[in-house]
């Protein structure tokens, strides 16, 4: 589920790249697409947990500069199919990986001991990178409180 809830996430920072609010996505697109309410569940709460959101936009100026650029070693690149490698880029382009995390895939995959990784097992990874760190923005939370609503 967790790779499925990533390509949510894509789906979503392209559509904030687009300058969209979040409230202005269209989730029954991503039901039509076979999404289930779980997993666009899952998407939006790790936006709230992991990317700055004020008034329902996710505020870019406060993600990590794009200091540098990565370029993947030889080995690196023998490791990783041609398709693995730009899905990995992209991850990176829309926000969702920063230069810590990419590193924590890129190590992961030069020790999975595979021969060369579909981008279906990069997006395993990536996937549990994703869903292994910490929140950066807000303190995450379980439970509800007695007066939250859930929308």
């Amino acid at each position: 589920m967790k790779e499925r809830v990533v390509e949510i996430l894509v789906i979503l920072m392209s559509e904030i790249e687009a300058n969209k609010r979040l409230s202005d996505i269209d989730v029954e697109v991503l039901k039509r697409r076979g999404y289930t309410q779980t997993e666009i569940s899952a998407a939006f709460s790790w936006l709230y947990d992991n990317m700055p959101v004020q008034d329902g936009i996710v505020v870019r100026g406060a993600l990590a500069a794009k200091e540098s650029h990565r370029i993947l070693h030889e080995a690196e690149k023998m490791m990783m199919s041609t398709e693995a490698q730009g899905y990995l880029m992209q991850l990176c382009e829309v926000g969702l990986l920063d230069n810590r995390d990419l590193e924590n895939v890129i190590e992961r995959a030069m020790m999975s001991g595979l021969e060369q990784l579909t981008m279906y097992e990069v997006r395993e990874i990536a996937a549990s990178v994703l869903f292994a760190r910490p929140s950066k923005w807000h303190e995450s939370r379980s439970i509800l409180d007695n007066n939250d609503t859930v929308h």
